[in-house]
């Protein structure tokens, strides 16, 4: 008994030295193993339009009378498996992608959408280098070439958005924010730009049974204007959750709801809405 004891108490010793340590955290693919990732997306808009008679005119003959409820569900599907070490410590990726569902709808009104979409699917060679830094190397059987390879590391960021860890150990109660921001000029020929800042603060919430479980805060802005005819500018923020599988060194689960207003005006016409994402995304490693 003495010893079961004296067990128990060195072990809940080390649970919370390693709790008061931290966990070092960082995301990637180890050699070996399965991932099956599956993401659902559902996307409400409300949108009031306003403007020239004439256009409104057009725009009800279109069948798009204001106020405007869109309505977008998409669910899609990713399969990657890693490959053995080879001599220079680097090893094989293979993945697949395929959109299951995409339906698209506005005041009731189903949109058509090709069934080519929902029909095929992607797939990419890649491999990890021994500094664990991901690389594509074709996709669907052609060499990827450098246009191609960001194209597809965007796809691979659909399914699994890369998180930048801090280098530093974490523990329950610590936060750090991970901010994006991007300009994009539209050229000569448009004029404008485009400004995007999006941050997203992670904070640790606990660590239970190999699991690192983070709430999320997103925040999200963009302005953009057409040379000086249309300007636009779209806010937004949310919560979500994460959780992470320390022995895996990958995200399981990732759950979100952001909530947007959008504004747009041309000398036409004038765009006030609202809308909210709800996102889901999970993956099985075996």
């Amino acid at each position: 008994m003495k010893k079961l004891f004296l067990i128990a108490l060195l072990t809940l010793g080390f649970a919370q030295l390693r709790a008061q340590e931290g966990v070092v955290f960082k995301i990637k693919y180890l050699p070996g193993k399965t991932y099956k990732s599956d993401v659902n997306l559902v996307v409400k808009i409300d949108a009031d339009v306003t403007g020239d008679p004439g256009l409104m005119d057009k725009l009800k003959f279109a069948g798009i009378t204001s106020p405007v409820k869109i309505d977008v569900e998409m669910s899609a599907s990713g399969l990657t498996q890693s490959g053995s070490v080879k001599a220079d410590g680097s090893f094989p990726l293979d993945l697949s992608y395929k959109i299951n569902k995409f339906i698209v709808s506005a005041n009731g009104h189903q949109a058509p959408i090709p069934p080519t979409i929902s029909e095929k699917e992607m797939k990419i060679a890649a491999h990890v280098d021994k500094d664990g830094i991901m690389e594509v190397d074709s996709a669907s059987g052609r060499k990827a070439d450098d246009s191609t390879k960001v194209k597809m590391k965007q796809m691979m960021g659909f399914f699994q958005r890369q998180i930048k860890f801090p280098d530093n150990a974490l523990k329950p109660g610590d936060s750090f924010t991970q901010s994006s921001p991007l300009n994009i000029p539209l050229g000569k020929k448009v004029g404008g730009e485009i400004k995007i800042n999006y941050a997203v603060t992670y904070k640790l919430i606990s660590i239970a049974d190999g699991k690192a479980y983070f709430d999320v805060i997103p925040n999200f802005s963009m302005d953009f204007g057409i040379g000086n005819t249309i300007t636009a500018n779209i806010t937004g923020s949310g919560t979500g959750k994460l959780i992470y599988s320390i022995k895996d060194s990958f995200p399981l689960s990732n759950t979100g709801d952001f909530t947007m207003t959008f504004k747009v005006t041309s000398p036409q016409t004038k765009v006030d809405a609202k809308g909210s994402i709800t996102s889901n995304s999970t993956a099985a490693i075996n």
